[in-house]
């Protein structure tokens, strides 16, 4: 992230020490091939490669009145077309340009160039016939232009790459304290410390790190029936098994001793 701010700084500080060169490229007066003055002839004659060609002038272009012939066996020929698209766009710092036309060049030919001014002191500009290929050419075998253009790209990608590894490394060091958080809290529920001097976590301890709770303990039921269909394997509690016999203990009076008192009497009567 750091080398990604590094570079991304250096890019936009050799951007601006080559700015003035890359303005260049869409400046007609140092990009074009031809330039022709109203001054020097309403006749000029161009030979003009394949390409799509632009023509500028310098200001307005309402008092030009141009016309764009091939020139074939020394006479002029059908007018040239200016059906193609060009991405150049002509633009200086001190200067504004208008586009009067563009010229498709199929092959190199001789092209004958009929310049009529509509008022007799207008037409004081020249005009500049630019190759738009050749500008991107030019421009894509510029060196320092590309070492500032991929300086910028590196520094652009670094970036957010140093960020995304950083906030993985956050969430890890989150994700390692956190462990460490429920090793800690995976303590005996009903104590709910950590025995210093146990080095194995016990069960549920165990499964509370994993689970984060801990089941509920249910109550242990002695009465639970047997597994086997043909027995009962259950504990059963034995009763005391009942003796015979009366409560009543035998008299141990006879006729021959008879009892002293008068208690029989009162049995009797009851």
């Amino acid at each position: 992230m750091i080398a990604g701010l590094v570079l991304g700084f250096i890019g936009v500080i050799g951007f601006s020490l080559v700015f003035d060169d890359f303005r260049e490229y869409y400046d007609p007066r140092e990009m074009s091939e031809y330039s022709i003055d109203s001054d020097s002839g309403t006749n000029n004659v161009l030979n003009l490669s394949s390409g799509c060609w632009v023509v500028n002038v310098e200001g307005d272009d309402s008092d030009y009145d141009v016309t764009f012939q091939y020139v074939e066996n020394g006479a002029a020929a059908g007018e040239v077309s200016d059906d193609c698209r060009s991405d150049f766009q002509a633009s200086s710092g001190d200067v504004d340009f208008s586009k009067l036309t563009t010229l498709d060049i199929e092959k190199t030919s001789q092209v004958l160039v009929i310049i009529d001014c509509e008022e007799e002191d207008g037409c004081q500009s020249p005009l500049y016939f630019t190759n738009s290929e050749d500008v991107l050419f030019e421009m894509a075998g510029d060196f320092g232009l590309w070492a500032v253009f991929g300086t910028c790209c590196i520094g652009a990608l670094l970036f957010p790459l140093g960020w995304l590894l950083v906030s993985i490394n956050k969430s890890k060091d989150a994700r390692v304290q956190l462990t460490q958080q429920h090793m800690v809290t995976a303590m005996d529920p009903l104590e709910r410390e950590l025995n210093s001097n146990q080095e194995i976590l016990t069960t549920d301890q165990l499964y509370k790190l994993v689970r984060g709770e801990v089941p509920e303990m249910e109550a242990k039921q002695t009465n639970v029936p047997s597994p086997f269909s043909d027995a009962d394997t259950r504990v059963r509690k034995q009763t005391p098994k009942k003796t015979g016999g009366s409560i009543n203990k035998a008299s141990s009076y006879t006729h021959e001793n008879p009892p002293t008192d008068e208690s029989w009497k009162n049995w009797d009567e009851s």
